[in-house]
């Protein structure tokens, strides 16, 4: 395990400084870092390595690091007010998922990750929000396999007037903590077969 820190160096794919860490991200729910914040940018935990005395590397460079969402939009946000600021931190040096603030209290988030495990901590479930961009499409009822157990669709529900759509697990472009982000647009998925 190792413990992260507020302003320690991040180093880009060619070895030049990329930035520093500005703020951490939890998931609350699954009480685990899932992004480090970086020139006001999100990037998931996947992109860092321990670079030793030298910080941490990333694999990255500056124009890959402009693409990423920003920390200050969704689906980020504000830790909740029963969060409580791990001792040597403070409140705003964190951030967290939107729509995994569960809610418990007191909350401690963790400081701590071991590289290379990250793949543990996201994961798909009943309820877990549905985004395109910066767009919240809905929310993920039903999670739909093969016989063999592999993920076919997912069923999401756009809310109270909308009919529930399934989506392809092909069309999922990646998963952050329990956030589920597709390449499809609200107008794309309201075109999807009704489940």
């Amino acid at each position: 395990m190792r413990r992260l820190e507020i302003g320690e160096d991040v180093l880009a794919a060619d070895g030049r400084r990329l930035g520093t860490v500005e703020r951490i991200v939890v998931d609350e729910a699954a009480h685990a870092v899932t992004h480090l914040v970086v020139d006001s940018h999100a990037v998931e935990l996947v992109h860092f390595k321990d670079a030793g005395p030298d910080g941490l590397a990333c694999d990255l460079g500056r124009q890959d690091l402009a693409r990423l969402p920003r920390a200050d939009e969704d689906p980020f946000a504000e830790p909740g007010e029963n969060w409580q600021a791990p001792a040597g931190y403070a409140l705003n040096e964190f951030l967290g998922l939107a729509g995994s603030l569960i809610g418990q209290a007191p909350y401690i988030p963790p400081v701590h990750t071991d590289f290379g495990e990250t793949d543990e901590v996201h994961e798909i479930t009943e309820g877990s929000p549905v985004w395109s961009g910066h767009d919240r499409l809905g929310r993920v009822n039903e999670v739909e396999s093969d016989d063999e157990g592999r993920l076919t669709a997912l069923i999401v529900d756009g809310g109270l007037f909308e009919v529930p759509r399934r989506l392809p697990i092909s069309r999922v472009v990646r998963v952050a903590g329990n956030n589920v982000h597709t390449d499809l647009r609200r107008e794309e998925l309201d075109g999807l077969e009704p489940a």
